[in-house]
Order: structure tokens, then C-alpha cells, then sequence
């Protein structure tokens, strides 16, 4: 499906530019340049990408604005810390009254998991399952960016060389000039706009927010198992100093060495 649409994209966005007329160079706007380059990298891109790859980038873009990390990083401490002392006084079943509380997916899933008496093992080997897969995900969506970044300023020089073309093709005729010269010098401006612009710094902040998510995940993976084990607060404060100070994103699927209850 999604070549398909990739296809149909980039033939819609050609036909658009050979067959409608332009206005010629009016400021910086020219509808048959912004048809070509809006329409024509994404839909390349669907000839290798899924539809889910496009929506995974939009929403870690929208969420890297609106939420920040740092709040979910506290909200995880918190909660792991504050677990931890009502497991040790009230047992497992006061995880219950709580769990559907959690605004973080994969801490939910996690107590969910030790609520429904899943081994310690059967925990790490789900949760990391999990984590992997986001991984992958945001791996894709931020590929996706970049490679968009990458052919944008080549789909400028195509409109350039096609205005070119219409150029020569109405020499005789001065008035059409016009729009073939529009189409040649602002595709190019275009490509690199939305290449430098929007794209590369897109694909820079998704791969950014991978690295905050997969050091918060590893975090709640380790408290997670803690809460299994009844580990003491004190030993859940290890953890999070552990994954707090950014080796989890270098050590990835490392377990936290924390002291002993």
C-alpha cells in the first residue's frame, strides 16, 4: 500500500508542475515548486517506509514539544520510590489500588505484570521486548527524517532542471518566460529550506528523545524488577541515581548494580 501511495505521490506531484501554468516569481511563493517538494520526498519515501514510520516521527516531534522528559523521568522516581516503601509495609496487593494510576505505558505494564504474578525473568524479558520494539520504531521515524533531509535538495534540482526546460522550450516567447525561471531558481531554495530547515534538525530531535526514552525505560525496567524483588527504598534510589546519570542509554539491557536490601 504505502509504495503504491509513494508512487501515485510523486507522479501527482510532476504532473502538477508540467501541467500548471505559474505566475512567475511573485516574492518567495510559486505553487507548482511548493506542489514538488512538499509532495515528492514523502512520497519517495513511502517507496521504502510505512505510513507508521510517518506517524511515529509527527507524534515524537509533537510530544518532544509539549511534554518534557524530565517530567516523566520524576514521575517514575517518584512512584518507584513511594511503591517500593507501600510494598514492604502493605505487600504486592497494594500495588492494585495504584497501577491504574500511572500515566507512564511502560511502568503500567510493569506493575501490571508483577500484580499478575509474573517472574522476575518474565518481567525483563517482556518489558525489554517492549523497550526494543519503541527503539526500533523511533530508529525508523528519525531514518525516515533524515533520508528526506537527504533528497530534498535533489528533488530541487529536478524542478530546477524541469524549469530550465520550460525555459528553453518558450524562448521565442517572452512572456513564458516567466514561470520556467520561477520554477528553476526556487525549487532549489525549496529543497534546501526543507532539507536544512525542517527535515535534518527532525531527524536530530527524534533521535534525542530516543536516547531520554531508552534511559527512562531502562530505569523503569530496573525499578520494576526491584519492586519484584521487595528491594528497599534505599536500593531503588541506587537504581535511579544509576540510570539519573545517563549510563543507561550507553549501556543499554545493562542491569543496574545497586546495593543489597
Amino acid at each position: 500500500m504505502s509504495p503504491l501511495l509513494g508512487i501515485g505521490g510523486i507522479s501527482y506531484a510532476l504532473y502538477y508542475v508540467f501541467t500548471t501554468p505559474s505566475g512567475g516569481f511573485k516574492g518567495y511563493f510559486d505553487a507548482p515548486s511548493m506542489v514538488l517538494l512538499l509532495l515528492t520526498p514523502p512520497s519517495i519515501m513511502l517507496l521504502s517506509h510505512t505510513l507508521s514510520d510517518f506517524f511515529v516521527g509527527a507524534s515524537t516531534l509533537l510530544k518532544s514539544l509539549f511534554r518534557r522528559q524530565k517530567s516523566s523521568q520524576n514521575e517514575v522516581i517518584n512512584f518507584l520510590s513511594q511503591a517500593s516503601a507501600m510494598i514492604r509495609s502493605q505487600g504486592m496487593g497494594a500495588l492494585v489500588t495504584v497501577k491504574d494510576k500511572i500515566s507512564y505505558d511502560l511502568l503500567r505494564d510493569g506493575v501490571t505484570m508483577i500484580v499478575n504474578n509474573f517472574t522476575a525473568d518474565e518481567i525483563r524479558h517482556n518489558l525489554m521486548a517492549k523497550i526494543n520494539a519503541k527503539q526500533s520504531r523511533m530508529d525508523l521515524a528519525a531514518n525516515l527524517f533524515e533520508n528526506m533531509a537527504k533528497v530534498s535538495p535533489g528533488v530541487g534540482m529536478i524542478g530546477t532542471l524541469l524549469g530550465l526546460i520550460d525555459m528553453m522550450a518558450n524562448l521565442t516567447d517572452p512572456s513564458k518566460i516567466g514561470g520556467g525561471m520561477a520554477l528553476a531558481m526556487i525549487t532549489t531554495l525549496y529543497g534546501l529550506l526543507l532539507g536544512t530547515l525542517l527535515y535534518g534538525p527532525a531527524s536530530e530531535k527524534i533521535s534525542l528523545e530516543k536516547e531520554k526514552s531508552n534511559e527512562i525505560d531502562l530505569m523503569v525496567l530496573e525499578g520494576v524488577i526491584g519492586l519484584k524483588s521487595k528491594k528497599s527504598s534505599l536500593h531503588m534510589k541506587d537504581i535511579m541515581n544509576t540510570y539519573g546519570s545517563s549510563k543507561g542509554s550507553k549501556n543499554a539491557g545493562a542491569p543496574a548494580r545497586g546495593r543489597s536490601a
